[in-house]
C-alpha cells in the first residue's frame, strides 16, 4: 500500500510550519549534495526563510 497524496497548502500552526521547513530544508541540502557527488555536477541551492534568513549549499569549483 502506498501513501496517499498530501494536499499542498500553507501550514497554519507556526511551530509545525517551522519544524517542516527545517526538515525539508535539510532534505534539500542532502539531495543537492548527493546529486553533486553521484553525477559529478556543480550544484547551487539558495533557500530563504520567511524572515529572510539565508541558507545555501554549493559545490566546490576548482
Amino acid at each position: 500500500m502506498g501513501r496517499g497524496r498530501v494536499q499542498l497548502k500553507r501550514i497554519e500552526n507556526k511551530i509545525n510550519r517551522q519544524v517542516t521547513f527545517s526538515k525539508r530544508r535539510a532534505g534539500l541540502m542532502k539531495k543537492a549534495h548527493e546529486i553533486s557527488v553521484l553525477c559529478d555536477a556543480e550544484v547551487a541551492l539558495v533557500v530563504f526563510s520567511h524572515k529572510g534568513k539565508l541558507f545555501e549549499y554549493s559545490t566546490d569549483s576548482w
